[in-house]
């Protein structure tokens, strides 16, 4: 089969049969940019190094969309050999690119990915400065803190709690005192929330600014200070929750007496909790769940072990509530698109997809979310879902100020096939450029004619990366339609 002759049928046929060698060989089509973008997705998928040199030889590909995937799939990959290529192709490349490979080095890690992100530290564009503090946290080196600590006080309020986040992320004892003070002199609820959340993280922080907090304003603080305390204070300290007990809020409350029943071992009234606690570990009562009773009383303990330390536990929870598709694991399952473990977070997404159609409003409630990777992620469940009430939400975040988002959404926008080409359509027109060239992006992938006088209209878009996106889906129209 030669690389010029390859169409959609033999790449499928190629990822599900993990071709690895076929797939290096799709990154050089020629004919058709999606057949490189889509080898490109397959191979990070599939996270093998044996791709990593290929992908790199494709950071110069001439499809702006196909080098995004590419810097993307080296992220997932994570082989250090694709350090200094990423570095040698940061300055010249657009911003959008640029914050991809930010992003990648911090996937990716090690001493030369680590000195090269504290240098866009200072960057001008603030989505590089936020992309470069979400690296260092993942890296999570101590020698990171010094470096971080002045990000608390920038202007952008994305790029502060992004670094309160990696400070926690890194849990060295240097960020506690910074972020007490913080704490005690911010007015923004969400910010204190941050704090309280990283502070829990860092093994050498007391439990006085949790205590402290029981008696925070915002009801939001304080349910968080009742979570910490509960999850790390000894029996002396579990003792400072008695005053939640009579906290104003409903939420506060319930959650603090849910603690002080589980640390004091008293029995649940719950028929379903008397049945989990028999076994000795975790792992034991989910088995128990799944294995040995009805479907409802098994959707209830899976929903409780969404909260367990274990991100085991918490994995093959979300995978079973995906498997029983009950509508009650929705709201569970979305606040586990924010679980600090990724594989979790892909867990629920899967889940939810299985759900379906009670997940579509609760997935495009939170299209909108602080966190990329929730955006990200609630982008992909709609695709795969296939409402068609999710377009025009979809479509109004293709100018996601991330630009992995913005790839994500369209890639699920095409999923929906002709249900989006009106739209779409309209969405070439956008005053917005970047949702202008992702919409061409969109309707090249779906590869309907109809689209073809849109497309057209847009080749003398006064933006250039709308151009070239409009000239692309136009070649692979005509591509899939001779």
């Amino acid at each position: 089969m030669g690389i010029f002759k390859l169409d959609e049928n033999d790449l499928d046929h190629m990822i599900a049969n993990k071709d690895l060698k076929g797939l290096r060989k799709a990154l050089t089509n020629k004919n058709e940019y999606l057949i490189r973008y889509r080898a490109a997705e397959a191979l990070g998928d599939l996270g093998d190094s044996y791709a990593v040199d290929a992908l790199i030889n494709s950071l110069n590909d001439e499809d702006l969309s196909v080098r995004e995937m590419v810097i993307y799939a080296l992220g997932e990959i994570g082989n250090k050999q694709a350090v200094i290529p990423l570095i040698a192709n940061f300055e010249d490349v657009n911003d959008e690119l640029r914050e991809m490979i930010i992003y990648t080095l911090g996937e990716i890690g090690g001493k030369d990915s680590e000195e090269f992100i504290k240098l866009a530290l200072n960057e001008i564009n603030n989505t590089i400065r936020l992309r470069a503090v979400e690296a260092l946290g993942k890296i999570a080196n101590p020698d990171s803190v010094e470096d971080l600590l002045p990000m608390l006080d920038d202007d952008d309020i994305d790029i502060r709690l992004a670094t309160i986040s990696a400070l926690g992320d890194i849990g060295d004892a240097k960020a506690i005192d910074p972020l007490v003070q913080l704490f005690n002199n911010e007015f923004k609820w969400n910010t204190r929330r941050y704090c309280l959340q990283s502070l829990g993280k860092i093994e050498d922080c007391t439990l006085e600014p949790f205590i402290s907090a029981l008696d925070d304003v915002d009801w939001h603080v304080r349910e968080r200070a009742v979570d910490i305390i509960g999850k790390y204070a000894d029996e002396e300290g579990i003792n400072y929750l008695n005053r939640a007990l009579n906290d104003a809020d409903l939420d506060v409350r319930v959650r603090a007496k849910v603690i002080i029943e589980k640390r004091n071992n008293l029995q649940s009234t719950s028929p379903v909790i008397n049945i989990a606690t028999k076994k000795k570990s975790a792992q034991h009562r989910l088995e128990e769940a799944i294995d040995r009773i009805g479907k409802n009383e098994a959707v209830e303990i899976l929903i409780e072990y969404l909260n367990d330390e274990n991100p085991d536990i918490r994995h093959r929870s979300a995978e079973v509530l995906g498997e029983l598709k009950d509508p009650r694991a929705v709201k569970p399952l979305i606040s586990a698109l924010k679980d600090e473990n990724s594989s979790v977070q892909w867990r629920a997404k899967e889940a939810l997809r299985k759900i379906g159609e009670p997940s579509v409003l609760p997935l495009m409630d939170i299209l909108d979310d602080e966190d990329p990777n929730v955006r990200r992620r609630a982008a992909c469940a709609l695709g795969d879902i296939g409402d068609v009430r999710a377009i025009p939400s979809l479509i109004g975040n293709l100018d996601d100020k991330d630009a992995i988002v913005r790839l994500k959404t369209a890639i699920s926008i095409s999923k929906f096939g002709d249900e989006a080409i009106n739209p779409l359509t309209i969405a070439l027109k956008n005053d917005n450029f970047i949702i202008r060239e992702k919409a061409a992006l969109a309707l090249g992938e779906i590869g309907n004619t109809l689209a073809i006088p849109a497309l057209k209209e847009q080749l003398t878009d006064e933006n250039p990366y709308v151009r070239n996106s409009v000239d692309n889906a136009l070649k692979i129209i005509k591509a899939r339609n001779n």
